[in-house]
This record gives C-alpha cells, sequence and structure tokens, in this order.
C-alpha cells in the first residue's frame, strides 16, 4: 500500500493519543478489545470449541496464516471462486470472518471466540466483488452435506429473500444446523435475506461500552447484537502485508455469535440447534428497552451465561416457525462446484455482493488500512417473497 494509506493510520493513532510507537508494542489480542468485554477468557476456561465444524460461506478463507494454521477443513468454490477447496481469498472477507470465529491466537495473534473449532470454507467467489444468489443458497446446502454444525453468513442484500435462499436455510434447520447471519450496515431500520429468515439468528452490532454502532441496520428480525466496531482481526497479508486489520461491520458481530454456538455446541454436544439457540437468546444480556427490542433483539450474546445456564429444555429452535414436513434436499441451484476463474460456469447474471458491509477501520493493529469495505446500502423495506431473479445481491 502506498504512503498515503499509512498516513491515514498515523494520523488517526496520534488523534487518539495514541503514538505508533506504543502501538506496535501491542500484541493482537490485546488490541481485540471484543474478548475482555465478552468474557472470553472466562468462557475458554470451559470451552473452546472442539469437536464443532463452522462453515463461512464466504469469499473463502486463506488458510496459510499463522492464526488459522490447522482449523481450515477442505472446502469448495461455486462459481468464479478462485481454487477448488474455498482457501483462497482475493477479498480478505471471508478470512477475517474464520479468524474471529475459530483464529489460534499463535503468539499473540488473533484469538477466535472458538479456537478449537475447526473453519469449513465454502468460497462463493468473490471477483470485483460480486457473485450469483444461487451460490449463496449452493453453498449453504454443501455445508450442510459435509456435516457443518454452524454456519456462519456475513453478508446480506436488499431484498427479503429467494425461493433458493429459502430452501436451503431450511434444509439446513431440518439437519440440526445453527444459522448465524448479520442485520447489515446501512444504519436502517431493515433487515434483509438472510437474517430476516425466521429461524435465523440475525445479529446487529454494538460498540464498546454495549452502545448500537450506528450503523448497524435493526428491525423486528433482529435477534441478538454482538461487537462491530474497531473489531482486530486476521487477513490474508495478500490483502494486508501485516496479515491483521480492524474492522466494522455486522459481518463481524455474526461471526462472534457463530463462535459462541460453536462453544455451546462443544461443552454441550447433546443439545440440538433449536436448545443452542435457546441458550444463545435466554443468557443474552439486555440492552436499550427492558426486554426483546428491535435494535439488539434478546440483547448482547454472553459466552459465559450461554455455556453456564441452567435452562430448561426446548423442543424446537423458538425463532422458527413449525417444521416444514419434508426433508427432501433442495434442487440444485444454477451455479456449478469449483468453477476456475472466469465467467460463471452456470450462465447466471453476475451481480454485486454485500459481505456483511464490513468496512475497514483505521486502528492501532501495526498496520495499514485495507480496503474490506462495502459501500452502505439504501435498503427498501421489502415485505413480501419477490419472484426469483439475478438482482438478489446489488450494489448501492
Amino acid at each position: 500500500m502506498g504512503g498515503r494509506g499509512i498516513a491515514v493510520v498515523v494520523a488517526a493513532l496520534l488523534l487518539a493519543g495514541v503514538t505508533p510507537g506504543a502501538a506496535l508494542a501491542q500484541t493482537i489480542q490485546e488490541q481485540q478489545w471484543h474478548l475482555g468485554a465478552l468474557g472470553v477468557g472466562r468462557a475458554h476456561e470451559l470451552a473452546t470449541g472442539e469437536g464443532v465444524v463452522v462453515a463461512v460461506v464466504d469469499s473463502g478463507v486463506d488458510d496459510t496464516g499463522p492464526d488459522l494454521a490447522g482449523a481450515v477443513l477442505p472446502g469448495t468454490g461455486f462459481a468464479n471462486a478462485r481454487g477448488t477447496d474455498g482457501t483462497e481469498d482475493a477479498d480478505g472477507h471471508g478470512t477475517a470472518m474464520a479468524a474471529l470465529i475459530a483464529g489460534r491466537g499463535v503468539a499473540g495473534g488473533a484469538l477466535g471466540i472458538a479456537p478449537g473449532a475447526r473453519v469449513l470454507p465454502v468460497s462463493l467467489g468473490s471477483e470485483d466483488g460480486r457473485f450469483s444468489m444461487g451460490a449463496v443458497a449452493a453453498g449453504i446446502t454443501w455445508a450442510v452435506d459435509q456435516g457443518a454444525d454452524v454456519i456462519n453468513l456475513s453478508l446480506t442484500s436488499a431484498a427479503t429473500l429467494t425461493p433458493d435462499l429459502l430452501r436451503a436455510v431450511n434444509y439446513a434447520f431440518e439437519h440440526d444446523i445453527v444459522v448465524v447471519a448479520g442485520t447489515g450496515n446501512a444504519g436502517e431500520h431493515h433487515v434483509g435475506a438472510p437474517a430476516n429468515i425466521r429461524g435465523v439468528i440475525a445479529v446487529s452490532g454494538t460498540e464498546q461500552g454495549n452502545a448500537l454502532w450506528s450503523s448497524s441496520n435493526t428491525g423486528p428480525e433482529t435477534v441478538l447484537a454482538a461487537p462491530a466496531r474497531e473489531i482486530v482481526t486476521a487477513v490474508p497479508v495478500a490483502v494486508s502485508a501485516t496479515g491483521y486489520a480492524a474492522v466494522d461491520g455486522t459481518s463481524a458481530a455474526t461471526a462472534l455469535v457463530s463462535g459462541v454456538a460453536a462453544l455451546v455446541r462443544s461443552r454441550h454436544p447433546g443439545l440440538d440447534a433449536g436448545n443452542v439457540v435457546h441458550r444463545l437468546i435466554a443468557t443474552a444480556t439486555d440492552l436499550g428497552p427492558p426486554g426483546v427490542d428491535d435494535t439488539s433483539g434478546y440483547g448482547q450474546v454472553d459466552p459465559v451465561a450461554a455455556l453456564t445456564a441452567d435452562l430448561p429444555a426446548v423442543d424446537r429452535n423458538p425463532l422458527a416457525p413449525p417444521p416444514l414436513p419434508t426433508t427432501t434436499p433442495p434442487p440444485p441451484a444454477d451455479d456449478t462446484r469449483a468453477a476456475p476463474p472466469g465467467p460463471d460456469a452456470s450462465g447466471d447474471t453476475r451481480t454485486a455482493v454485500a459481505l456483511g458491509g464490513l468496512l475497514l477501520v483505521a486502528a492501532a493493529v501495526t498496520a495499514v488500512a485495507v480496503p474490506l469495505g462495502r459501500r452502505r446500502r439504501t435498503e427498501p423495506r421489502v415485505t413480501e417473497l419477490p419472484p426469483p431473479g439475478d438482482d438478489f445481491w446489488r450494489p448501492r
């Protein structure tokens, strides 16, 4: 990156009263403020996510960095994803999410919420920040068939949902999987798909002090909140020479909640997905007005309480409608798997993705600003199922 980007970071640090030298003296973990805010140290005394597989349906996961060494399983790619096993990430978004979920924290590096969990990378490609809606549904379905326990969807759209996506998410529910998605980052009272599908844990964002992050989308579909501002994580060295960056976005909040779900599934392996969801929402720290609200749902996720609370069992996911009567796999999506770089093998129109609207911020992370951001979107309220179409993911 050129000198201009470095100058921006140095200026930001000086305005904050932090010298560049002081920033360099901190470890990455010491800069991950969300770890202390969520009591992750205490949670790791109880569980680390061992034995749990979290699918990261995203831009791919780079497995060459130290913080994800040994954490990434062989995955797959759809549409124009680079490579065939999901471990190439030119964008950096998927790697950033994976590190927040399962970073190993090597030598003071990025520590995930569930460092004992394994990541299943499902790359949707990110050529020019675009992939098709069919790739999202196909990626979810593939993750289900590979035995994922949690599916992280740090992505969002302006539309309410599409039939293919709804079928894929219901397929995950039928196979006892916890599904987590972000509400979006336009600062609007609107929650798009897939977070607004009933049964999905829709995650809004907070900042230090448990205040709502001002750019977080909100709405009645919001289920939980988690830190979303200046979240330090690992990224590919091809994106940032240091391998680390600080980011804003409900993408990050989503990954943190997925990590907590992995902790619960690890400590309580006998619980089905519905009871994992129940445990997360019943133990959340209430924020804002008493009770469930549109900004933070049931409240901010509390890892320690979720792991230790004595709760009665529920008979199904408390967020979901009655279960569907079929377990038939959804029809294959339009995209083909593991296509090399180039035109979409299916011929689908390429349309813009919103990977959770992740925004890079200048913070004391020993490094420089990295262009992981997505433009904020003006997302119209959609209340009915739209017809299928390739405008599902579109730029704003």
